[in-house]
């Protein structure tokens, strides 16, 4: 399946067969959202695998008791990690001058390179680091898509207490939650706006 046929066919699922996922399946879409792109190559995301169905259905409550949190076979956490900020930020603009993307010169300019200063300056990182999770769970929603099986993008939650269920750690910031399994249901695809209507202004 091309990339074009996977973006028409996707569609928010919200009805799931019992089937298991299996493992080799699970591990296309993490290798997927391991093969994203992100903002100075820092691949804050990390996900927790959720398949125990007692912790799917306490994730299912704080979500608000959208039931088909529970019902699916796997729900991934999927989180954004702040620490990669604090640790990382210098060896990957240190491989952008490798790569030739620009001058060392540029590294002396770049705030925080060596990681932010104190924890409440690590909190800026978050719509970034957030940002990039999203980039990373389109790639796992289109593979699902090529392997016949459905996911849904799940952002209405009480974040903090599914980080409380899941003992996260304060820097793991918990932004979507992402079921998976087969599709027990084939829904029409959503209106969409126009191609002239996103199109605000072309600057020739």
């Amino acid at each position: 399946m091309d990339v074009k046929t996977a973006m028409q066919e996707r569609r928010s699922i919200r009805k799931f067969k019992p089937d298991p996922v299996p493992e080799e399946m699970l591990r296309e879409l993490l290798e997927a959202a391991r093969l994203a792109p992100s903002g100075t190559n820092q691949q804050p995301w990390r996900f927790i695998v959720v398949k125990n169905q007692e912790v799917k259905e306490k994730i299912q409550k704080a979500a608000f008791n959208q039931r088909f949190l529970s019902e699916a076979p796997v729900l991934l956490v999927c989180c954004a990690d702040l620490s990669t900020y604090a640790k990382n930020t210098r060896k990957r603009l240190e491989e952008l001058v490798e790569a030739g993307v620009f001058s060392a010169d540029y590294i002396a300019f770049y705030p925080n390179a060596d990681g932010p200063k104190d924890a409440e300056a690590l909190k800026g990182y978050k719509p970034h680091a957030m940002l990039n999770v999203a980039i990373a769970g389109e790639h796992i929603a289109l593979r699902a898509v090529s392997l016949g099986l459905g996911t849904c993008f799940v952002q209405l939650m009480r974040a903090r207490e599914i980080s409380q269920i899941l003992d996260l750690p304060e820097d793991l910031i918990v932004t979507c939650l992402m079921p998976v399994g087969f599709p027990d249901q084939k829904p029409a695809m959503r209106p969409r706006l126009k191609l002239e209507d996103i199109i605000y202004k072309v600057v020739d």
